[in-house]
């Protein structure tokens, strides 16, 4: 079991710009693992940052995730994707 301080540490690495603490991430945000609170926007957000970066089983999980989201929770998640990006996350 992930415990809430390798929540924070894995959040961390990802912030860095490591894809498998992206994807890793991403499913604990899109199962609630690790003291996260299931939440599909920071899982897609996680996921496509993942997915961006190579990782193809994220790509997958965004695929997955898309249609349990309505449109404005999507949206939500492409706008801090672009803030990460822009801040060279």
């Amino acid at each position: 079991m992930i415990s809430i301080e390798s929540a924070q540490q894995y959040m961390a690495v990802a912030e860095s710009g490591d894809l498998q603490a992206q994807f890793t991430l991403a499913l604990m945000y899109a199962n609630g693992h690790g003291g996260l609170e299931k939440n599909y926007v920071f899982a897609h957000k996680w996921a496509t940052m993942a997915a961006m970066n190579g990782n193809t089983e994220a790509a997958m999980l965004v695929e997955l995730l898309i249609p349990q989201m309505p449109h404005e929770a999507v949206e939500e998640s492409r706008k801090m994707i672009r803030l990460c990006r822009s801040n060279k996350l």
